[in-house]
């Protein structure tokens, strides 16, 4: 529950130097996964770490998916508001929560799609099995699907972002009863990211 704790104080008070565009902030939504919308269900779909919801607008994608974007940060959610209102979305079709993703429940249940950018990557390495197991009862089992962009890449110490590897997700979600559907090397990436992503699918058996 500390480290949980920690996390919060963390992005709490980082968040209000975050404008567009700087540090993480990426201003827009995710290449890779834009290009991946038409395979993914439609439904209800979550992201968690959402930042300003960049991701979260994208996946609604007129209306086909009902999106809710999670984040620790109070401001991360009042930012992603205000772009939202500043695209005229319903905040139906969109909605953002501010709360811990471990503590986290939907009232509307599991998910047909999960997002996940930034997001492992950015927790203390002790929280990764908890983060699969968490996964492992927010999608849908057969028909859901868990899409990570497994970002940065590498074989470095420190963070966050902390290091990623394909291997070291699957090794996570496996055991929890994931099977890999597919994995790409992501050819477009936001500036700075570039040769450091795949994209991969993951159905929950």
């Amino acid at each position: 529950m500390s480290q949980q704790l920690d996390q919060k104080d963390f992005w709490s008070h980082f968040w209000p130097k975050v404008e567009r565009g700087t540090f993480f902030d990426t201003n827009g939504a995710t290449p890779a996964l834009v290009g991946l919308l038409d395979t993914l269900p439609s439904g209800t779909a979550l992201v968690p770490g959402c930042g300003r919801g960049y991701d979260c607008i994208a996946l609604s994608e007129n209306r086909k998916r009902v999106v809710t974007g999670l984040d620790i940060a109070q401001q991360a959610v009042e930012e992603a508001r205000k772009y939202r209102e500043e695209l005229k979305i319903d905040q139906k079709q969109v909605k953002y929560v501010c709360g811990d993703f471990f503590e986290f429940s939907a009232t509307e249940g599991r998910f047909d799609v999960v997002f996940d950018y930034t997001f492992l990557c950015a927790m203390p390495p002790s929280l990764r099995e908890k983060w699969a197991q968490k996964m492992a009862k927010l999608v849908k089992t057969n028909t859901g699907r868990l899409v990570t962009l497994i970002f940065p890449i590498g074989d470095f110490k420190g963070g966050p972002p902390y290091a990623m590897s394909e291997k070291l997700v699957a090794k996570l979600l496996e055991p929890e009863g994931f099977k890999l559907e597919s994995i790409d090397k992501v050819t477009k990436s936001h500036s700075g990211r570039e040769g450091r992503e795949v994209i991969a699918v993951w159905k929950l058996c």
